[in-house]
């Protein structure tokens, strides 16, 4: 197999992209060099990246068919390719753009995210993206009798709350004793929280299970791990990192670096970010800090984050990387 190296040309363009964040500015050089490394050497690329996770299953219908048939209860045979960003119906309703949005030769829709950090309403987000797809589906003259399921599939590196601990939720209109809305559900939304999956990486049991180690280890394997099998082999070979062209691959590491250690806040996502759980332990004192601080501003909010960091020992050099503040703006909060 072959192995991804880098370039000196590409290790300068690289660096000049962590440069335009002005948080790593707290990095030390070394650092710099361990992250560029790690991610730009790998065999395999992260599919927790949007640009990765599009790169393999929002351009060939084989691998995405073959996700799709371990997770969805009816047998998908072919599947078209939609554009993932809808036309709004008045000026100013609220754009809808997704990861990857196909449909089925009968007419059901399929929406597939990646989603790499928790966000404030995530559910509603979904929601509105399944409810938008039922409502394209009619036009003037046509009976509501030709609506087809649509299917809105969200895989998260986070876990939400639920009352029991599964690796699927499934959620569907339904009266409280589970009679269906309709004979047949017109929208479904499944939750496939990543982290559920607490198997040792490669050693997954279940297809299910194998989905999820594939999605949040990918990166981290040499190989493909042999109990798998072959049916898993065109997932690994269209995530091999070295046959993707030089200019693909500067996206696949601005999106990388973007996802891991984006603003918590961003001017497009202001009211929707709630926290990345960027340091593990630390998700509960973070949420209070966050909400208030997206109720109070942006700039408040970002202290409350720090100040909920500082409470639970994180170090000054990591907050300031989270955060965008100066070590002295963290050493003065209290």
């Amino acid at each position: 197999m072959k192995t991804t190296t880098i370039t000196p040309e590409q290790f300068a363009q690289y660096e000049a992209i962590i440069s335009e964040y002005d948080r790593f500015r707290v990095l030390s050089q070394e650092e710099k060099e361990d992250l560029i490394i790690r991610i730009a050497t790998s065999t395999y690329i992260d599919l927790l990246s949007d640009w990765a996770f599009k790169h393999v299953f929002g351009h060939d219908e084989r691998n995405l068919m073959l996700l799709l048939n371990d997770i969805l209860p009816e047998e998908i045979v072919h599947i078209d390719y939609d554009p993932n960003e809808i036309d709004l119906w008045k000026g100013d309703d609220k754009k809808v753009i997704m990861d990857v949005l196909c449909h089925t030769a009968d007419g059901r829709k399929i929406i597939v995210e990646m989603q790499r950090a928790d966000k404030e309403f995530l559910r509603n987000r979904l929601l509105y993206y399944g409810a938008s797809m039922i409502h394209t589906q009619l036009h003037k003259g046509d009976s509501y009798g030709n609506l087809m399921p649509v299917y809105v599939i969200c895989f998260m590196n986070f876990k939400l709350q639920h009352d029991i601990d599964k690796l699927i939720y499934t959620y569907q209109l339904r009266e409280p004793t589970g009679d269906g809305y309709t004979r047949k559900s017109l929208l479904n939304l499944y939750l496939c929280e990543l982290p559920r999956f607490a198997g040792e990486p490669g050693k997954a049991a279940t297809p299910i299970e194998v989905w999820f180690d594939i999605l949040q280890n990918m990166s981290n394997f040499a190989s493909r791990p042999e109990q798998y099998g072959s049916k898993y082999d065109a997932i690994f070979e269209s995530s091999l990192q070295s046959p993707i062209p030089d200019q693909d691959k500067l996206q696949y590491f601005r999106s990388m670096f973007d996802n891991d250690v984006r603003s918590y806040l961003t001017d497009e996502d202001r009211q929707e970010i709630a926290q990345e759980y960027y340091a593990k332990g630390a998700q509960a004192g973070f949420e209070k800090g966050v909400e208030k601080g997206v109720e109070q501003g942006i700039g408040q909010g970002i202290q409350q984050v720090a100040l909920k960091m500082k409470a639970e020992r994180i170090p000054d050099a990591t907050i300031a990387a989270v955060t965008g503040l100066s070590p002295e703006a963290i050493q003065a909060l209290k």
